[in-house]
């Protein structure tokens, strides 16, 4: 025998509920956007994004028989080996376009390379920019872009 007295209780509304969570979500929406684009934009500013000239790219063939292997100065960041022959780099972690900045990848400045080999899990790509040049290297879902082009300064960073 039910204990109600003989009244029956309304079904709850989730009305309530949703009237909270919505402009929660909204609100926490807002902010990624705001975060994701003040990053975006200042990635831009520091050179290590940008609509910049692709490097001029090798074959591994080509570039054993210039002899890049024998000069190779590697460096490790993110578990991504970029390889120079000269000068400074320096790396970074960049956004993700449209990741909200939830996601990031592994970018590289070159002060004036010569040659860039890349090797990201199981593929190398390789890369010509010339003595002197500056270059910026990235390394996107296994896969690495190279441009002339960024604002290293080996003092003090990029930017």
């Amino acid at each position: 025998m039910p204990l109600d007295f003989g009244q029956r209780g309304k079904p709850r509304s989730l009305k309530g509920v949703w009237v909270g969570i919505l402009p929660g979500l909204a609100i926490v929406a807002s902010i990624l956007a705001v975060n994701a684009g003040y990053h975006h934009r200042m990635a831009l500013a520091e050179g290590w994004a940008g609509d910049l000239q692709g490097c001029p790219a090798l074959s591994a063939a080509a570039y054993a028989a210039k002899g890049y292997p024998a000069g190779e100065r590697p460096t490790v960041y993110d578990g991504v080996t970029f390889t120079r022959q000269f000068g400074h780099v320096m790396c970074a972690d960049a956004d993700n376009r449209g990741a909200l900045g939830f996601l990031s990848h592994p970018v590289c400045q070159f002060s004036g390379p010569s040659a860039i080999r890349v090797r990201a899990g199981g593929t190398e790509a390789f890369f010509e920019p010339g003595v002197g040049q500056l270059a910026t290297v990235s390394v996107e879902q296994g896969r690495a872009q190279c441009a002339l082009g960024g604002k290293f300064r080996p003092a003090a960073g990029p930017g």
